[in-house]
């Protein structure tokens, strides 16, 4: 039996080549861990030295860092008027989606959202809903409550991360940090997740604790 060979990659959960739209890259990757079949000693665990590019390559000016394609006018601190926090989550979907409707442009439709047929809004009403009321019913049809939260906190998600792709110098990470650090709707997802975390329904306890949140964004958790 050959010894068991291994690559550890430095990327966020669901991206073990990297980012897309970068082939010289994956390629990088893919070869490395090939070439571990070359090897005779083992068991055999490597680690990737190189990070993710971001999803363009960058001219100099570009490099010097990335910023939200908007700035938002406002936060909402207490969450227990879900009214307020429901219509000010909307106001910033409507300040993103021309950045939004840029980026699938540059990619030729092709979008990261799409996971339900629910409008990102009518996303924002069904997990508000929930965070209310943990009783109501799935709101997914034919799946059960956690694979909802998770197919919608998903779809929420990729909107803000295609707005901001619309922006030249954009890493992952600042994504993850902005959504995670700055947004109404990563807000919204951590108190899902909080939620989610404090219930004994093992099957939503752990879509809170391993779906929801990048390992690597745990610091935003409160």
């Amino acid at each position: 039996m050959k010894p068991p060979r291994a690559l550890f990659v430095p990327f966020p959960l669901g991206r073990p080549f990297g980012a897309p739209n970068a082939p010289d890259f994956q390629r990088k990757v893919l070869s490395t861990v090939l070439a571990l079949l070359e090897r005779q000693d083992g068991p055999i665990l490597e680690d990737f030295p190189d990070k993710a590019p971001g999803p363009q390559e960058l001219s100099d000016e570009e490099m010097e860092g990335w910023t939200c394609p908007i700035n938002f006018s406002s936060s909402v601190d207490d969450l227990s008027d879900t009214e307020k926090f429901s219509k000010a989550i909307k106001q910033e979907i409507a300040l993103l989606r021309p950045w939004y409707e840029e980026s699938v442009a540059k990619q030729n439709g092709r979008r990261l959202d799409g996971l339900t047929e629910f409008s990102t809004e009518e996303i924002v009403d069904h997990l508000v809903a929930y965070a209310e009321d943990q009783d109501t019913p799935s709101f997914l049809e034919g799946e059960n409550m956690a694979r909802a939260i998770k197919l919608t906190c998903d779809d929420l998600k990729h909107f803000y991360y295609q707005a901001a792709l619309a922006k030249p110098a954009a890493t992952y990470e600042d994504i993850d940090n902005w959504f995670f650090g700055e947004s109404l709707g990563g807000t919204l997802i951590l108190e899902i997740r909080k939620i989610l975390i404090g219930l004994e329904d093992p099957v939503l306890k752990r879509v809170g604790l391993i779906n929801l949140l990048p390992h690597a964004m745990s610091h935003h958790a409160t």
